[in-house]
């Protein structure tokens, strides 16, 4: 059996076919994301799995040769099977993400717990000959004091980093439709309008122009963000 190697142009490709060919989902999905990001925080987590699913996972999964023969033989099926991989895959990739937020924040605080504890190591301090245990052990506990702090911290702000995850990716989205939907239907021109074909024909200034709205959408999105946690601050100090 024999896989192909990855290829990430095949991920921007979909990526560009989704959002080219589902607009009328991910359009509203992408405001939602962008402006009710307290809310859809959740959501979009599961969001960025089925899109995984559908974008990277199905695609290399389709090169073994005995998955894309199964679903040839199923081709009929076929797009049920893609929605059914990618809602589980979605609720998976959550269930992992939660998990791996925790982990991510452990080994985090543990590096730099580490080599905070292989500084002092380095000092050669005369405290050091005097502690009932060998001094290779302080990394070490520093390592895991350190890690399950910064732990600790992630897990407590799991809703607000996610909310500012939620406004990456809205964002992301929406200033990719607001040039592409300028390109194709208003008759903007912005470089050679290469966006309308695809995505590796991106011109330096629809780059430009895509950045420039990312960053002000984003900027809204952190200030809705702000003002909904100073509500909500305000309201449990009365």
């Amino acid at each position: 059996m024999y896989i192909q190697d990855f290829d990430f142009n095949n991920v921007f490709a979909n990526l560009y076919y989704l959002l080219t060919n589902s607009i009328y989902i991910i359009l509203p999905i992408s405001i939602f994301l962008l402006f009710f990001s307290k809310v859809s925080s959740k959501i979009s987590i599961f969001l960025i799995g089925v899109y995984a699913s559908y974008s990277v996972l199905i695609p290399y999964l389709l090169k073994i040769e005995f998955v894309g023969n199964f679903i040839n033989n199923f081709y009929d099926y076929s797009f049920f099977i893609y929605l059914i991989l990618s809602v589980l895959f979605g609720f998976i990739f959550y269930q992992l993400f939660k998990i791996g937020f925790f982990i991510g924040g452990f080994l985090l605080g543990g590096l730099a717990g580490y080599s905070i504890g292989t500084l002092i190591i380095s000092t050669n301090n005369e405290w050091l000959k005097n502690i009932p245990f060998p001094i290779s052990y302080i990394p070490w506990i520093i390592f895991l004091i350190l890690g399950f702090v910064i732990a600790f911290v992630f897990a407590k702000n799991y809703e607000i980093i996610l909310a500012v995850l939620s406004v990456l990716f809205g964002a992301f989205i929406l200033s990719f439709y607001i040039i592409y939907l300028l390109e194709k239907y208003a008759g903007i021109i912005i470089g050679n309008n290469s966006l309308i074909k695809s995505f590796t024909e991106l011109s330096q200034p629809e780059f430009l122009s895509m950045l420039i709205i990312f960053i002000i959408l984003i900027s809204v999105g952190f200030y809705i963000i702000y003002k909904t946690n100073q509500k909500a601050h305000n309201k449990y100090a009365k």
